[in-house]
């Protein structure tokens, strides 16, 4: 009997893709808004490793930044080798050098391959603020 209702009320195309865009409409509603909006947040756990790798830094348009890396990843010697980063930058065993332009402004992001004996190369990142 129950088949025969939906049959009589649903019965053409036009009333089935309707239901159909209901129901879609109130499962998107009742999702969270960072799904709505395709946004992930990262857990806790990736987001506290994602931190741990990044240094921060600001300097000045037109200024020149020298930053000294660490000399020591957990305990051991570690090594450092430029893999992308800004014109006029280059890394020099642990000196990592940036002369910045005074028409650049914004975050830029640096990438350094760190390696440590006895561990896996890994990939720091350098988040430099260049303001005004």
């Amino acid at each position: 009997m129950a088949r025969s209702i939906f049959a009589q009320r649903f019965h053409s195309a036009s009333m089935r893709f309707l239901l159909a865009f209901a129901v879609v409409c109130v499962i998107v509603w009742a999702l969270p808004p960072t799904a709505r909006s395709g946004v992930q947040t990262a857990p806790d756990a990736v987001r506290s490793a994602v931190q741990a790798d990044t240094l921060r830094y600001a300097v000045t348009a037109g200024q020149p930044l020298i930053v000294q890396l660490p000399a020591e990843v957990r305990g051991r010697e570690a090594s450092y080798r430029l893999l992308r980063g800004p014109a006029l930058s280059w890394l020099v065993d642990r000196s990592f050098f940036w002369r910045t332009l005074s028409s650049e402004y914004g975050t830029m992001h640096v990438l350094i391959e760190q390696r440590a004996a006895g561990r896996e190369p890994d990939t720091l990142v350098l988040a430099i603020q260049v303001g005004r």
